[in-house]
């Protein structure tokens, strides 16, 4: 349930970060932002949770993630300057991918047939919502493409990093060390752009809807997704986790549908289907060593 909400969340997050990204806000600027407020509301909450000793060598992990996060975070907003939601979407859909090969490689997780053919059917089913639903956007350049990916394997990253630890220490914990030093990324590159130009939200000069898709982006996207991934991750391995990536083209479709922006078309419950197949396949494959215990 926790991974469904990420999900779900980062699902609208394109669409809401879109609306201000590049056009009202420049890209670093709101990096730098999301994790300046990440880091004040986690710390914020860590008063008022049980305090957790870290260990150094979990220390150590806790900086490297929390700069692999910022960069995640800057490539995705980054892509918006060249890309739409929609490729950004799609290319999200393929992060199963990387979480398998990565973790086969590195965690030697185990990857069965089962779980190759639930990830090869989930990422069919986002072909089917984003090749049917979306018009190809003029402004998708390979610069967005590749960022796109950037983000993916930043995040793929992310998990397999986090992962251990998240078992260890409570989420408030991870993630108010995590953000606070991916301000280290964040906030110099942020610094030159500081500007009435380059981001007028800043200086009051937007719509109130600026503000509030603002808003959505910084406590739901930031904070609420960022407090349920480290609960995710303490009971699924990131390859399952990923997965629930699918679900991001349908929640998008479903946004952009309530808000006028899309019809209802035969293939998005198509799509659905398929994404809830490879969701099923992929959160049921065991291990040898899981059968080898039956």
């Amino acid at each position: 349930m926790a991974a469904l909400a990420v999900y779900i969340i980062f699902g609208i997050n394109p669409n809401c970060s879109k609306a201000i990204v590049p056009e009202y806000i420049h890209p670093e600027v709101f990096t730098a932002l999301r994790m300046l407020f990440g880091t004040v509301v986690f710390w914020l909450l860590g008063f008022f949770s049980s305090k957790e000793k870290v260990d150094k060598g979990d220390m150590k992990l806790l900086v490297v993630g929390g700069v692999v996060l910022a960069a995640t975070l800057l490539a995705f907003n980054e892509a918006f300057k060249f890309t739409s939601p929609c490729y950004l979407s799609l290319v999200s859909a393929t992060s199963p991918l990387f979480v398998m090969l990565m973790a086969a490689i590195f965690l030697k997780e185990p990857v069965s047939w089962r779980k190759a053919a639930g990830v090869g059917v989930g990422f069919c089913g986002a072909l089917f919502i984003v090749l049917f639903s979306w018009k190809i956007d003029a402004n998708a350049t390979p610069m967005g493409l590749t960022l796109c990916f950037a983000n993916i394997l930043f995040y793929a990253t992310y998990l397999l990093l986090t992962r251990t630890i998240s078992r260890k220490y409570s989420p408030i914990t991870m993630m108010k060390w995590m953000f606070l030093f991916g301000n280290i990324l964040c906030v110099p590159v942020a610094i030159p752009f500081l500007s009435a130009e380059t981001c007028p939200m800043l200086y009051g000069a937007v719509p109130v809807s600026a503000y509030l898709n603002m808003a959505t982006v910084l406590v739901f996207a930031t904070v609420v997704s960022y407090f349920l991934l480290p609960l995710s991750l303490r009971v699924l391995r990131p390859t399952t986790v990923s997965m629930y990536s699918n679900l991001q083209p349908v929640v998008t479709a479903c946004v952009a549908i309530a808000l006028g922006q899309d019809i209802f078309t035969w293939n998005k419950p198509v799509a659905l289907v398929l994404i809830l197949i490879g969701v099923y396949l992929v959160t049921t494959s065991r291990s040898k060593e899981d059968q080898l215990k039956d």
